[in-house]
């Protein structure tokens, strides 16, 4: 499949997706509808990790690039195989693809051939290998340095991308029931001595003159709802209710009491979103969207405190709206030779109550709240307030020391603010940070595209 190709497909993709709706056809339970997944590249082989109770598929993406960025420079591919490369690093190699994304280069150092191997995982200074094997180490940052300025005829041979291969066979049904999450409620030190976390009350972007709670209930036949209660300072409320069918897709437990599930809804309105839910006490009392240092996550309830509560549905595409451009459904092809490789897909939701959502592909990011802030012809100054997510140091929520990492006791969680620019006829958006690299490590600004239907 031609490059060329594959970023038409994908895009074809995201648009088949946004407008098919299954729950006209299935209920929950059982498998789940067909839909896409971002798999692209050539299958090396797949494998179980033991120590992760996972098994994980590795795909050989090299053919997407004709170059790529290595250090400071654009550098050839050349692409070798998996099974090309000298048996005596493929074991290496596999080690640290299995770990994350992995890119081995090849190159000439005091006329010897040698290889460097870049991953995530690892430190850079670690990953360079004779073809024997035999790790190369150097003793100081400054021989590293002089190892950089010193190679030549630098070519990349194989770009890696692992992919979790998903079964939900014999999960336990633990997601079932109540769960509620608020801006009130934080869960810090997930992880910890013994996985539980600790709870605190910090209120959530203060400076908003609402607040935020969501319901969502898991029923055992398939079906379920998310309840949305947008609260303002006057105490006049604003609810959506959102029925969907969902599907377990994946399941993982680990040691200890760590369960996880990946889970399918498709809303009645149209949306179709993978979420994951992931917990160290059994589902008993809590789940996170992920294994991060703070979090407001979502707690077990008996019943739904809001249940007489109605109000119409709006996981769906949001209609073009006179009074503010940023209102729609937006999606955008990432492509980047820098480090994050691959291809895939994003989609931005605004909708016109001030609400949003993020996705990767068809999983789940975060959910917000923005504001406009000012307008000026075609550029927009937004703020946006992440939830239903992990937040970091640049949140405000935890400090970086000598070393560590400490929860701040009297946080103040900020918006983050951004530039956008909508044009043509309001159907096309850039938004600041978000970039596609070349080999060169210059940028290009990614373009979403309205989706309309």
């Amino acid at each position: 499949m031609t490059q060329r190709t594959i970023l038409l497909y994908l895009a074809c993709l995201a648009a088949v997706l946004s407008c098919s709706n299954p729950m006209e056809d299935n209920k929950g339970g059982g498998e789940p509808p067909v839909l896409y997944e971002e798999t692209y590249g050539e299958e090396i082989g797949t494998y179980y990790v033991e120590n992760r109770n996972m098994t994980l598929r590795l795909m050989d993406i090299t053919s997407l690039y004709q170059e790529v960025g290595y250090m400071s420079q654009a550098v050839p591919v050349n692409h070798v195989s998996f099974q090309n490369l000298p048996e005596t690093l493929r074991e290496t190699v596999k080690g640290y693809a299995l770990g994350s994304p992995t890119q081995v280069y090849q190159m000439k150092w005091h006329r010897e051939t040698v290889y460097h191997l870049i991953c995530g995982m690892h430190d850079d200074i670690t990953g360079v290998y004779k073809p024997s094997g035999e790790r190369i180490v150097f003793s100081t940052m400054g021989e590293y340095f002089q190892f950089l300025q010193e190679v030549s005829d630098v070519k990349c041979l194989l770009l890696i991308n692992p992919e979790v291969v998903k079964s939900a066979e014999g999960a336990p049904k633990l997601l079932e029931g109540t769960w509620q999450s608020d801006w009130l409620h934080l869960h810090h030190d997930i992880g910890g001595v013994n996985g539980s976390g600790i709870d605190d009350q910090v209120e959530l972007y203060a400076e908003l003159p609402f607040s935020i709670t969501e319901v969502c209930h898991f029923k055992q036949d398939g079906t379920g709802y998310l309840r949305t209660v947008k609260t303002l300072k006057n105490g006049k409320e604003e609810v959506a209710y959102d029925p969907f069918n969902y599907w377990l897709t994946n399941y993982q437990s680990g040691p200890g009491a760590y369960k996880g599930y990946d889970y399918l809804c498709v809303f009645a309105a149209g949306d179709t979103i993978e979420y994951t839910a992931r917990c160290h006490d059994d589902f008993s009392r809590v789940f996170d969207r992920g294994f991060v240092f703070v979090t407001y996550p979502w707690y077990k309830q008996r019943s739904d405190s809001f249940s007489g509560k109605k109000g119409d549905p709006k996981y769906g595409i949001p209609e073009k709206d006179g009074k503010s451009p940023i209102v729609g459904r937006w999606t955008g092809i990432t492509k980047s030779a820098v480090r994050t490789f691959g291809i895939g897909s994003y989609t931005w939701v605004f909708r016109g109550d001030g609400t949003g959502y993020l996705l990767s592909g068809r999983r789940f990011c975060y959910s917000f709240a923005y504001t406009v802030d000012g307008q000026n012809g075609s550029d927009l100054q937004l703020t946006l307030y992440k939830y239903d997510t992990g937040f970091t140091i640049e949140d405000g929520f935890w400090k970086e020391g000598d070393w560590t990492y400490s929860y701040v006791p009297q946080p103040t969680p900020q918006g983050e603010t951004m530039q956008a620019k909508i044009y043509d006829d309001d159907n096309r958006l850039e938004i600041q940070g978000w970039t596609n690299m070349a080999a060169d490590f210059s940028t290009t600004p990614i373009v979403f595209q309205r989706v309309s239907r």
